[in-house]
């Protein structure tokens, strides 16, 4: 690991957690023409018209999947399109001076920032996106469908959290799992405490059971549709401040649980009236008609982190191998300068934490065989 990592990224505390999960014994590896007729005889016979060109159909604007036992979840289709990928400098600026403000030298901060190199990106092709992100209700089919068992559920402990004197302390839980997790949820917050094997494993069921091509969205997909069509630092606009009612981020209702949270820590300056999770679709939809791109859970996308690659790209699926996967969108955990649209966060595929979940993508019509 770099000193840049060590440094710079030791300040978010999930990377705390990435670290004690790899001592805990998390696995960094993934176990994965039509026939033309010409008319005969003579040439006082007419020759018969042509039919009209049909226009290729139009994919629907919305997809449902049935999960089995009235479970049911909720695509929409994100179109075609270019976009500016990663942060301008002006957002790298505020970002670093927020980093600086919690005590990590200019020139680390900056570093740590790097990753976020604007370019221009095209997706080429239409997709489906879950409008939010899979719920517990919608793994629990899975679950029950599949007889599936997850790593945590298989080692009898996950990584979460306790609150004591004003502070948060996030350690091996036994007992801890999805079903399980440090706060209460109901059928209809995200699900968390799911690692990006078993994110994986859920759109493999989901492939075979619904005869779509389930995935996990790349991180240029996920940028995308995170952006839909905006250019600022959050979908709101550049103010952080200016977010309350679309998103349930580390906010005044975190912060009162936590009054003795080191001084650094940035809050949102507004309260979403959600300590930790909320049922998803709480929150203002962005333009594409998604919820919860921002805040409630991070959310794991295909990539294997990696620099972006240089210059315009079409369709980029990330660095070819490695140890880590990305993550994005921030969590009701998560400080500002993580909620931003172009942020990016990894973490090793096997590592399941409380504020960890997935959204899904379909290939615009394209069925299995």
């Amino acid at each position: 690991m770099t000193t840049r990592t060590k440094t710079v990224r030791g300040l978010i505390v999930w990377a705390a957690l990435a670290l004690l999960c790899a001592t805990l014994g998390f696995s960094g590896k993934e176990d994965v023409a039509a026939t033309k007729s010409t008319a005969q005889g003579s040439a006082a016979v007419a020759e018969p018209a042509k039919p009209e060109a049909v226009p290729a159909t139009e994919p629907a604007k919305e997809l449902t999947l049935n999960l089995g036992g009235g479970v049911t979840m909720k695509m929409v289709l994100i179109p075609a399109g270019k976009f500016l990928m990663g942060s301008p400098d002006e957002e790298k600026k505020a970002a670093v001076k927020e980093v600086v403000a919690a005590g990590i030298p200019e020139v680390q901060a900056s570093d740590a920032l790097k990753d976020e190199v604007q370019h221009e990106v095209t997706i080429s092709k239409p997709f489906y996106l879950g409008i939010t992100h899979v719920t517990v209700d919608q793994f629990a089919a899975f679950v029950k469908d599949s007889g599936y068992k997850t790593d945590a559920e298989k080692d009898g402990w996950g990584i979460g959290f306790e609150i004591k004197d004003g502070k948060i302390d996030f350690k091996k839980m036994d007992g801890g799992s999805w079903r399980n997790p440090s706060f209460d949820q109901k059928g209809d917050h995200p699900v968390v405490q799911v690692s990006w094997n078993e994110a994986r494993a859920f759109c493999d069921w989901l492939s075979k059971k619904g005869g779509k091509t389930v995935v996990l969205p790349t991180e240029s997909q996920w940028e995308y549709a995170c952006r839909a069509g905006s250019k600022t630092a959050y979908p709101w606009g550049d103010n952080p401040d200016d977010g309350k009612g679309w998103a349930n981020c580390a906010d005044q209702s975190l912060k009162k649980k936590l009054p003795n949270a080191p001084a650094e820590w940035k809050f949102f300056s507004w309260d979403d009236g959600f300590v930790f999770t909320s049922p998803v679709g709480s929150f203002k939809a962005n333009a594409f008609g998604l919820y919860d791109m921002t805040g409630n859970v991070w959310q794991w996308c295909q990539d294997r982190y990696g620099d972006y690659e240089k210059g315009a790209v079409t369709d980029p699926t990330g660095a070819d191998a490695g140890d880590l996967c990305v993550l994005r969108g921030g969590s009701w955990y998560s400080s500002p300068r993580y909620c931003r649209s172009a942020f990016r966060f990894w973490n090793d595929p096997g590592n399941r934490i409380d504020d960890y979940g997935f959204r899904v993508a379909v290939a615009a019509g394209v069925d299995l065989p």
